[in-house]
């Protein structure tokens, strides 16, 4: 009776040990996971919180998310010879320029506006827009034909 007994036991301790051996090595079991899965979302909101709490204690990370919110920057498509401007950008913001054309363009201020960016063709250039609002008009150097309006504000 006993060799009866010894047998099951010993094909339970068998599969008990396969089990576990598998499940170490395949990843968490399913116990792990879902405390994983728990503690994960907690996890996420958790640098959400601590900016938001550094951000209160010091001004420096508080004004970082700021500066780079898309308020601040701004597009200009230069496509086919023709300027592609928004309708106004904020005083000081940095200023993307994409040139989708096979020739090199400038935008450049007509009257002293403070820039000038030369964007090779097919690449892209940024540049700081005026601190002082109003409107800029803007031309390319290599081709005069080419003209808009920057509008600060």
């Amino acid at each position: 009776m006993q060799v009866r007994y010894g047998i099951p036991a010993l094909m339970l301790a068998a599969v008990l040990t396969t089990v576990t051996a598998c499940g170490s090595e395949a990843g968490p079991s399913s116990a792990e996971t879902s405390s994983t899965e728990t503690i994960a979302p907690s996890e996420a909101a958790a640098p959400e919180s601590t900016a938001t709490t550094s951000g209160a204690g010091t001004s420096s990370p508080a004004s970082s998310p700021a500066e780079a919110a898309p308020a601040e920057e701004a597009m200009i498509t230069i496509k086919d010879f023709d300027y592609d401007m928004p309708e106004s950008i904020a005083p000081g913001a940095t200023v993307t320029v994409i040139n989708e054309d096979d020739a090199p363009h400038t935008v450049t201020a007509k009257d002293d506006g403070g820039f000038d960016v030369d964007v090779p063709a097919g690449e892209t250039a940024t540049f700081t827009a005026p601190e002082e609002a109003g409107d800029y008009e803007v031309i390319c150097t290599y081709h005069p034909q080419m003209s808009g309006t920057l509008v600060i504000s």
